[in-house]
């Protein structure tokens, strides 16, 4: 009898230990287009980790990796009197980057991390051709290795299901991540399928991207973001095509090399903008630009 309830009670301690070291790891990826970015989070349940390691994988034949970076906000060293360095993630061997990153504070030692969606580390590239990128997540080490580590020091990854690796998603508005919404490529071309950042169908000189940005017809030459500047009594007037849910900013120069802001913040108000400046105040000879603060992907 007493076997049976020693038994019982090791059975229940480690369900509990696997409800309370649970961490769920899983990557979120978007793209401006000439980029992809890579974000690792963690769920991490009731038991606070001090420690973390894992790889991240990519096809090297379609992402050149730029930059990869722990997040040094919430996993950092500190012995106590100052913060210390640690190493840099690995990308030493192709398609992959190892992250080892920790929490070890000497001014509070069992602090640890916990919560959800906490940042891990994140991982910059710049594409090189138009395939939708894919990645995987899995532990960093294998052997003895210690990957997960709880604030009282046990290894999470030797019980069954206690880290769990998920997959890494795009970002929902633009599945094949190209730096454009699914919805704008529907509208626009009737799917995502042959329809790229960089392409320029209407020939105007504004690429997909920039029409996106833009809000203007990528089907449609005459469609596209310009000035009109007028001047007259004493004032300069400036006018362009606006589309809902942006931003412009206004900015000048006496030379094409020298742009300084003029106005930032100006809301849309389609069809279009017009703002006027004092031909006092500008000098002879003088150049306008507009940018354009697009509205997230849908």
């Amino acid at each position: 009898m007493k076997t049976k309830l020693q038994l019982l009670l090791l059975a229940a301690a480690l369900l509990v230990s696997r409800a309370q070291a649970a961490v769920r790891v899983y990557g979120e990826a978007s793209s401006t287009g000439p980029e992809i970015s890579v974000k690792v989070y963690a769920d991490i349940a009731d038991t606070a980790i001090v420690s973390h390691t894992f790889k991240l994988f990519y096809n090297q034949a379609d992402l050149q990796l730029i930059e990869a970076t722990h997040n040094l906000d919430v996993w950092y060293l500190h012995n106590g009197s100052a913060t210390v360095p640690y190493a840099e993630p690995n990308a030493g061997q192709p398609g992959e980057i190892l992250f080892a990153g920790a929490r070890m504070d000497g001014r509070n030692p069992r602090s640890g991390v916990t919560g959800n969606r906490v940042l891990l580390a994140s991982a910059r590239f710049a594409r090189s051709n138009p395939n939708t990128p894919t990645f995987d997540l899995s532990l960093g080490q294998g052997g003895h290795f210690a990957n997960f580590v709880d604030i009282n020091a046990n290894t999470l990854e030797v019980v069954p299901d206690a880290v769990k690796f998920m997959s890494v998603k795009a970002n929902p508005a633009d599945e094949d991540l190209d730096g454009l919404g699914d919805r704008w490529e529907d509208k626009f071309f009737g799917g995502t399928k042959g329809v790229f950042y960089s392409d320029d169908k209407d020939g105007d000189g504004v690429n997909n991207a920039g029409e996106q940005a833009a809000g203007t017809d990528p089907t449609d030459e005459n469609s596209l973001l310009r000035l009109r500047i007028t001047e007259g009594r004493g004032r300069v007037v400036i006018e362009w095509p606006s589309a809902e849910d942006r931003l412009y900013t206004i900015e000048g120069a006496k030379r094409l090399s020298d742009f300084g802001l003029l106005k930032e913040g100006i809301r849309a108000t389609p069809p279009m903008n017009v703002i006027e400046f004092d031909r006092n105040d500008l000098p002879e000879t003088f150049f306008f630009r507009v940018g354009v603060e697009a509205p997230p992907l849908q």
